[in-house]
């Protein structure tokens, strides 16, 4: 499974900075890791920016009914 270290460590011969992508295969190290604050697990993001993206289209579809609307009022 995936994680992010969130301080530099060492795992299975290789140094990871802080930020790096770890693949940790041992349920006892990821358990241990996790309890220390050294890592933490990526999450799929894909879901976020579906729903973040679905939220700006209905901001921007009222911005460009305002601005229709104003439009409509300058031309009166």
């Amino acid at each position: 499974m995936k994680y992010r270290a969130l301080k530099p460590l060492i795992y299975s011969g290789v140094s990871y900075e802080a930020g790096a992508e770890v693949d940790i295969l041992e349920k006892s190290v990821v358990k241990s890791c996790l309890e220390r604050g050294l890592i933490e697990e990526i999450k799929d993001t894909a879901e976020k920016v579906v729903s973040k993206t679905s939220v700006d289209d209905e901001d921007n579809q009222d911005i460009e009914k305002d601005d229709k609307g104003d439009k409509k009022n300058k031309n009166k």
